[in-house]
């Protein structure tokens, strides 16, 4: 029998954008407007937001949220204010608090529609609620956007495993009509 993944463990990893801290945000403005990417916060345009990304990355989750969020508080550009809810849709997933972090995947994706890991993030959201369909939606949304990515690559085979692990104790269960 096929040992399942647990989602946590591949997706807490894989939740963030990487960091580009210390570095400048010209990498970023540079980019065409449209254009799959991979963002984070970027530099020390908002201490608060690399600090919060920072704090993620070293899985301390509720100390990242809260400093994500004090940093959004903050004037941010469009790209950074997507990736900072970004950010914050996966401290509060890998903390399991779905509603939440759906709420910020949205917000994220609303301000920017081009960062795959966003809809990565998402993704890890609606396992956790076991809307696998609108997982599985997400994960290919991303594809789209970075076919080539092993992260969106692996979180599909977890998708695909937490759908089947479902059904299959659908299953077992019986129906009691």
């Amino acid at each position: 029998m096929p040992r399942s993944i647990p989602w946590p463990a591949l997706f807490a990893s894989a939740l963030l954008a990487p960091a580009l801290l210390g570095g400048s945000n010209m990498a970023a403005a540079a980019e065409p407007a449209g254009v799959p990417h991979s963002a984070t916060i970027i530099g020390p345009t908002n201490p608060l937001l690399t600090a919060g990304t920072e704090a993620l990355e070293m899985r301390r989750y509720e100390e990242g949220v809260r400093l994500t969020l004090a940093g959004l508080e903050q004037p941010n550009t469009v790209r950074d204010q997507a990736a900072g809810h970004s950010n914050v849709c996966a401290g509060y997933a890998a903390l399991k608090h779905w509603e939440e972090a759906l709420l910020h995947c949205n917000q994220a994706l609303e301000l920017d529609r081009s960062n795959w890991r966003t809809y990565n993030n998402r993704a890890a959201v609606f396992v956790g609620l076991k809307q696998f369909d609108l997982a599985m939606t997400d994960v290919n949304a991303g594809l789209a956007l970075a076919p080539q990515s092993a992260t969106l690559q692996k979180s599909r085979e977890v998708v695909m495993q937490h759908h089947n692990a479902a059904n299959r104790e659908r299953w077992r269960k019986p129906n009691k009509a």
